[in-house]
């Protein structure tokens, strides 16, 4: 192979490679867009889920409510910089964040970590079908 077939043959592999580069990168900024938009929509709903809390224990305790309702109204907040701001935004704040606040960034990290474990066991421990449960007239703890 000459010098010529092989710078040729190198640029066509660099086109190439370009080409499937770009056409992932598009897939990925995708992918990563709707996981912001189903995150942003999770995070919306614990902010609901806080003001309904507040709303509850409002009369017993109207300074646990308004901390609550504080805190609803900060991940509120936070759904909607999620929907409003572009996926590189997001991680350039988050290595910002990450390098201002290790210690907090590692906390959050546990604490999601912490969250997501206890969403995925409760999905898989999902309750049997009435079918599969034991007759009475074969309960081993009475012996009927």
């Amino acid at each position: 192979m000459s010098a010529t077939d092989t710078g040729q043959a190198g640029q066509e592999a660099v086109g190439i490679a370009r080409s499937v580069g770009e056409a992932v990168g598009h897939k990925v900024e995708d992918i990563a867009t709707r996981s912001k938009g189903a995150g942003a929509d999770a995070v919306a709903s614990v902010a609901r889920t806080a003001q309904a809390i507040a709303d509850s224990v409002g009369g017993d305790s109207p300074a646990v409510a308004d901390y609550v309702r504080g805190a609803g109204q900060k991940i509120d907040q936070l759904a909607n910089d999620l929907r409003d701001k572009k996926v590189g935004d997001l991680l350039t704040a988050a290595t910002e964040f990450g390098r201002s606040q290790p210690v907090m960034l590692l906390a959050g990290a546990a604490l999601v970590g912490f969250a997501l474990s206890r969403l995925i066991k409760a999905g898989v421990a999902a309750p049997a079908p009435a079918e599969s449960q034991a007759s009475p007239a074969t309960d081993v703890w009475t012996g009927n």
